[in-house]
């Protein structure tokens, strides 16, 4: 590859979308690598071809940050926003409340209304990095609401909505299954968010959803309902997820989140962190790269033409500077070098102030880095922590009135800066 061909991935530039792009970049695949778009794409194609459809995505806001997990569909989004169709960003400021039991071995907490319209507001600003959310956009983007809807229902209602669907069509889901075969209770409230994700749809008269493949039997059930209840078909676009080496979805449960606010230096070291298999499928995820060098980008991977590290640089550089801006992105490069190559300290680090007399432990969790004591503890046994760039094994004392606590001897994100009084 040629510096001209690195420099086109580098620097982020205007790409215009086409119709056939957006019905494939991103869109998962089922085992016999047909696209994840149901009943069928040429269908949805013909319809994008002759009329401006209406489609929307739902986030639900269960905490003050989206992760890039979440910019997959979002970006499917933007590029039925830049085609001229109608778009609706819904959030589930209901649906928020009850919690999604997709992939989760337990009930999700309820949250309060303060926490959900809170969430909605940094959800937005995160969101308007790849959305044009501003007021004098091209084709402006709808926000809605779901309690808009879900609130007026009445009992009558909802009994006749879960009449269209079996106990059997519920326990058929993975994480239902698991938690029985685990003994674990299922709660009668998380048979009904489906009924009310299947509504949204109904209550905004959509033609499409997008949303992760995860989310395939709650948009499906949306789809029932709209042939149900408008006698009109509903096309169900599902995108791909960003999954660890192991399979498993990215995301605030499984802990290995990047999120979209994140400072720069933080993002390009996490996605530094990926496998080089992963690359590929990150320039087609998380940038705007123009497939046919995505392609030619996975050829050498796979045939090692080209230094999977100079990739990774390249990736990492490109994804940062299409959220953060090419400055932020010269800087978290400039800096990931400082830090993990050159052994010196952050530019940016958190500061924690702690009360005299904590153990090593109390302060990783009030510092944030760890969730629980017993963590904690793992981690000092392990060797993981570095306290002014010395390892510690032992459950010691903070003493200093100033010093710099960290999980690994080079970090950028796991590095604070504590202070006691």
């Amino acid at each position: 590859m040629t510096e001209v061909f690195f420099d086109k991935l580098r620097k982020p530039d205007i790409h215009e979308i086409s119709i056939e792009e957006t019905l494939t970049r991103g869109v998962a695949v089922d085992e016999a690598g047909t696209q994840l778009i149901l009943p069928d794409s040429a269908s949805l194609e013909s319809e994008m071809r002759n009329r401006r459809v209406r489609l929307y995505l739902g986030i639900d806001p269960t905490s003050p940050e989206l992760h890039i997990g979440h910019s997959v569909p979002l970006r499917k989004l933007r590029h039925f926003q830049d085609l001229g169709h109608e778009v609706i960003l819904l959030f589930g400021t209901f649906t928020g409340m009850i919690g999604d039991p997709t992939d989760k071995s337990a009930a999700r907490k309820k949250l309060t209304r303060e926490q959900i319209d809170q969430n909605i507001i940094d959800y937005a600003k995160q969101a308007s990095k790849i959305l044009d959310l501003s007021p004098n956009a091209i084709n402006p983007i709808q926000i809605l609401h779901n309690d808009e809807w879900l609130t007026p229902l009445n009992f009558e209602n909802v009994v006749d909505l879960a009449s269209n669907f079996t106990v059997q069509q519920m326990l058929a889901r993975s994480m239902f299954k698991s938690r029985i075969e685990n003994d674990e209770p299922v709660y009668l409230h998380e048979f009904l968010y489906p009924l009310m994700q299947g509504y949204d749809s109904v209550a905004m008269d959509v033609d499409i959803e997008v949303g992760g493949k995860d989310q395939i039997f709650n948009m499906l059930v949306g789809r029932d309902l709209m042939e149900i209840y408008k006698k009109k078909q509903k096309w169900v676009l599902s995108t791909k997820l960003i999954e660890d080496p192991g399979g498993k979805k990215m995301g605030k449960t499984e802990g290995n989140i990047v999120n979209i606010s994140d400072l720069p230096e933080v993002k390009y070291e996490a996605l530094m962190s990926w496998p080089d298999s992963a690359i590929p499928l990150g320039f087609e995820l998380l940038t705007n790269v123009p497939m046919e060098l995505v392609d030619k980008v996975s050829q050498a991977s796979a045939d090692g033409s080209v230094s999977p590290v100079l990739l990774k640089e390249v990736f990492s550089y490109r994804a940062v500077a299409e959220l953060d801006g090419v400055e932020s992105a010269d800087f978290a490069s400039e800096e990931f070098n400082r830090v993990k190559r050159q052994g010196e300290l952050p530019s940016r680090m958190k500061e924690v102030h702690i009360e005299k007399g904590l153990k090593i432990s109390e302060v990783l969790v009030s510092a944030a880095l760890v969730k629980s004591r017993d963590e904690a503890f793992s981690m000092v046994r392990s060797g993981a922590i570095y306290v002014d760039g010395v390892q510690t094994k032992k459950d010691i004392q903070w003493t200093s009135n100033k010093g710099v606590l960290a999980i690994g001897k080079k970090t950028i994100k796991n590095t604070r800066i504590i202070l006691s009084e």
